[in-house]
């Protein structure tokens, strides 16, 4: 095997002189593979978003809320609101409680003969600040708690948040349950916007302590996609390899505009073995920049992201790529006569 003067350090330093010297024709794909890098991540970050956003609407109407009761409408089922209410914050559940009907009510100054519903806390989290719960659409007021009269009776309101439109606080004063209320004939159970509903229900349904008669559990709204499921299989996902393959063939090209100055390095005694490494130090060295720059965009979006790490990984990825495409594709120029390189030009 030949050798030469040069040793990894040597080689190392030249590499990065090659690569972010003053006048390198490598600059442009140093900037290239920061915008890669970074792109790969703010691209991640936007499908994110994009999905989010589909969450969100779906889940307003009714996706991943959960409704137990009665198997037949004609045989009454009483579950107890005790093992209902105690489901609210186990994994992949947010809230859970009774919901029933309870005729109407007048609030005055909001109005008389409004539905009415009783609900627990663990369900309407807002409940353990007031009094009653007024839906927005019966009243303009401002968001803060006010005063309002039941019968002979002084109540503290608010208006409810916003809820899967199925649940009724929109358009209902919303009551907490009274001491009496130990059963009720319907359980309502939100799931976190990433559980699968399928596979909850059963096992929500198992929890519950039931008498007189079966339940059944059905979802407030069957929705025609998952956009989770598309998220997870949407082929953009592969976006970040086609840009280290971009990249690969973008360093090998402009690597080979050089071959000149690998016709000065095998003519000065550099040997074959060194020249492979410079290459392969060099697109170490323009991958690492892709990679450092999917970090850095990973943590600087990172509230976007469902986890962070999950972008930095594609940048490994696409740096992997670059490095490894853009070293095969240029190893000729190692094993070439030095005459041959002088006449690239």
């Amino acid at each position: 095997m030949q050798r030469d003067r040069w040793h990894l350090g040597l080689l190392a330093r030249e590499a990065i002189r090659n690569v972010f010297g003053a006048g390198s024709r490598m600059l442009a794909i140093l900037a290239l593979a920061i915008l890669a890098g970074a792109g790969s991540s703010a691209y991640i970050a936007l499908e994110t978003q994009i999905m989010r956003q589909e969450i969100h609407d779906l889940a307003a109407e009714g996706r991943n809320v959960l409704v137990f009761s009665a198997l037949n409408n004609d045989a009454p089922a009483r579950i107890t609101r005790a093992s209902c209410e105690v489901l609210a914050g186990q994994h992949g559940i947010r809230h859970a409680g009774m919901l029933e009907h309870a005729g109407e009510l007048e609030v005055l100054p909001v109005g008389s003969r409004l539905p009415t519903q009783r609900a627990s806390m663990t369900l309407f989290p807002e409940l353990a600040e007031a009094d009653l719960l007024v839906g927005r659409t019966l009243s303009e007021r401002a968001a803060r708690p006010f005063i309002v009269r039941t019968g002979q009776d002084l109540a503290t309101a608010v208006h409810a948040d916003r809820h899967p439109g199925g649940l009724g606080t929109g358009s209902s004063i919303t009551l907490p349950p009274r001491p009496s209320d130990v059963t009720t004939e319907r359980c309502v159970v939100v799931l976190d916007e990433f559980s699968d509903a399928g596979t909850a229900l059963p096992a929500v349904a198992a929890q519950l302590k039931v008498t007189e008669n079966s339940i059944s559990g059905s979802e407030l709204l069957t929705a025609t996609s998952d956009p989770v499921a598309d998220y997870l299989q949407r082929p953009s996902r592969w976006l970040p390899l086609l840009l280290g393959l971009f990249g690969a063939i973008a360093t090998a090209v402009t690597t080979r505009l050089r071959a000149s100055e690998f016709a000065v390095y095998r003519m000065s005694g550099t040997s074959p073995v060194s020249v492979m490494t410079l290459l392969t130090l060099e697109a170490l060295l323009i991958a690492g920049t892709a990679a450092l720059s999917a970090t850095a965009a990973s943590l600087a979006l990172a509230p976007h992201h469902l986890d962070p790490t999950i972008p930095i990984l594609w940048g490994l990825a696409l740096a992997g790529t670059w490095a490894l495409s853009a070293v095969a594709s240029s190893l000729d120029l190692a094993v070439r006569r030095p005459s041959d390189l002088a006449k690239d030009r």
